[in-house]
C-alpha cells in the first residue's frame, strides 16, 4: 500500500467517523474538532440543531394567602400607629342585623376608613358598574362579585355606626385592597379599589392625612361596642 492511498484512508476515517459520531449523538461535527459549538455548518444529518434559548419558566400564580393578609394588617398597624391614628382590627362592625366585614378600620384626624381586602392573583380586571369583574389566573378564567359593590354596601353600614355612635356627618369610605402579591389591576377607574402599593400611596394622599379636627382616639373608642370580636 503506498503512502498516497494511506493518506486518504487517513482523510476519509477522520471524515467519515465524526459524521456517524454526530448522528448517534446529535453532535455538531466541528464540535469534535474544535472542542466547542459551531452553528449552522450543514454537518450531519443527524444534527439536532439547539433551540433558541428559554425563557424563564413563567412561575405560577396565586391568589392571596394568610400571610399576605398578615404582612398588609402589619402595615396598616405601623402606619396608625406613627400617625396616632386609631385602628380597630378586625373591623367587623354591627348594626341592627347588618355586618360590614371589614379587615381594619383607622380612624385618621379627618376620616374613618374602612379596609376591605380581596384576596384574588393574577390579572384583575374591573367590571362596569355592578358587573363581575373578571380574574385571569395560570391561563383561567373565573368571574366574581363587584367589589365596588361590596364597598359601598359596607361605607353604609359604617356611615350609620359612626351615626349611632354621636358622629354624624364625619367623612367616611370604604376601599377594596387587593392583597395578593404581584396581582395586576386594570380598568379601576371610580372604583376605590387599590393593590398594596397604590394602598400606600393613598394613605399617604392629602384626604387621609390633612386634619379635620377629629380625635382618632374619642372617635375610635365610641365604635368600640359596634365591634363583633371572637372571643378566645
Amino acid at each position: 500500500m503506498d503512502n498516497l492511498t494511506i493518506i486518504l484512508i487517513m482523510i476519509a476515517v477522520m471524515i467519515v467517523i465524526p459524521v456517524i459520531f454526530a448522528r448517534l449523538s446529535g453532535k455538531n461535527p466541528m464540535e469534535i474538532f474544535f472542542g466547542r459549538r459551531i452553528n449552522d455548518t450543514g454537518f450531519g444529518a443527524g444534527e439536532k440543531k439547539q433551540d433558541p434559548p428559554a425563557g424563564k419558566k413563567q412561575k405560577e400564580e396565586k391568589n392571596s394567602s394568610r400571610n399576605d393578609l398578615m404582612v398588609l394588617i402589619s402595615d396598616l398597624t405601623t402606619y396608625a400607629r406613627r400617625n396616632h391614628f386609631y385602628m380597630i382590627m378586625p373591623g367587623t362592625l354591627q348594626h341592627k342585623g347588618k355586618t360590614a366585614s371589614l379587615a381594619a378600620v383607622i380612624i385618621t384626624r379627618g376620616m374613618v376608613l374602612g379596609i376591605n381586602c380581596f384576596g384574588f392573583g393574577g390579572s384583575v380586571m374591573a367590571g362596569s358598574g355592578k358587573d363581575d369583574w373578571t380574574q385571569t389566573m395560570n391561563g383561567e378564567k373565573k368571574r366574581f362579585p363587584s367589589p365596588t359593590v361590596k364597598n359601598r354596601e359596607q361605607e353604609k353600614i359604617l356611615s350609620q355606626v359612626l351615626k349611632d355612635a354621636g358622629f354624624e356627618g364625619v367623612r367616611s369610605r370604604v376601599i377594596g385592597v387587593f392583597t395578593a402579591p404581584g396581582v395586576r389591576l386594570s380598568g379601576l377607574r371610580d372604583t376605590d379599589c387599590y393593590d398594596r402599593g397604590m394602598m400606600k400611596t393613598y394613605l399617604a394622599s392629602d384626604e387621609c392625612m390633612i386634619s379635620r379636627d377629629l380625635d382618632p382616639s374619642a372617635v375610635g373608642a365610641a365604635l368600640e361596642p359596634f365591634v363583633k370580636r371572637q372571643k378566645g
